[in-house]
């Protein structure tokens, strides 16, 4: 009986290494829009999260875990920051941060816009009225909660501080604003231009029990120099401090 033709695969052992590489890879590659897409009020997933660890190390140095948020089939909603500086006689000058107009070449534009973003990414909603019972009944919860608070606030301020180390003598306050993009449907039931002002929607700075998503009051910019005088939304408010 004639011998089987000698083989070029690698040995067992080999291949399972090797398939044990390649899925340590892929999930390098999957893990991270996972992450990002179960992401929620209160920060990423702890499930997804503890997955993530063993190969965040591996997928940072090869840059796997990129703004997956910008690229299609769904960017989402792109975020700004309305600022109002307002000089002693009560003249009042607001910004877009960023700004197709003052922002310019275009990658000075990208990175407002990305300054923009960090500042969403890091939001973080005050915590709520009952949260001396959050610390007994969930201790993690509650730290993870007050330490991304605080977080957020202290890159809101550092935003403040350098606009107001820009505008010397000024009284300097941000909110954040949401341009949302219309859905294909909806673009073709009516078509929109992009900056209808409609799309711009005020993020409130409220605890989660007093705001609810579809409660949020649309922004009177662009469009009309009127502004919410509410508190809660209105941009000469002072900020809060960390």
């Amino acid at each position: 009986m004639p011998s089987p033709p000698p083989s070029n695969l690698p040995r067992p052992a080999v291949r399972r290494v090797l398939s044990l590489v390649v899925v340590f890879h892929l999930l390098a590659v999957f893990l991270p829009p996972l992450a990002f897409q179960a992401r929620g009020p209160l920060g990423s997933s702890p499930s997804v999260r503890s997955l993530s660890q063993p190969v965040r190390g591996y997928g940072e140095f090869l840059y796997l875990n990129r703004g997956y948020a910008f690229f299609a089939p769904d960017a989402g909603p792109s975020h700004l920051i309305q600022a109002a500086i307002t000089d002693a006689e009560g003249n009042r000058v607001e910004q877009m941060i960023p700004d197709l107009q003052r922002h310019w070449p275009r990658l000075l534009y990208h990175r407002h816009f990305m300054l923009a973003e960090f500042l969403q990414d890091a939001y973080r909603p005050p915590l709520p009225a009952d949260a001396e019972s959050l610390a007994e009944s969930e201790p993690a919860e509650y730290r993870a909660w007050r330490a991304g608070r605080a977080r957020y606030e202290r890159i809101r301020s550092s935003i403040v501080d350098h606009l107001a180390a820009t505008h010397p003598d000024h009284e300097v306050a941000i909110r954040r604003i949401e341009h949302a993009i219309p859905t294909f449907i909806d673009f073709n039931d009516e078509p929109t231009p992009l900056d209808d002002e409609r799309f711009y929607n005020v993020l409130l700075d409220r605890p989660l029990e007093e705001l609810p998503r579809s409660e949020l009051p649309r922004s009177e910019f662009p469009g009309s120099p009127e502004i919410d005088s509410s508190p809660e939304t209105d941009p000469s408010a002072t900020p809060e401090s960390p």
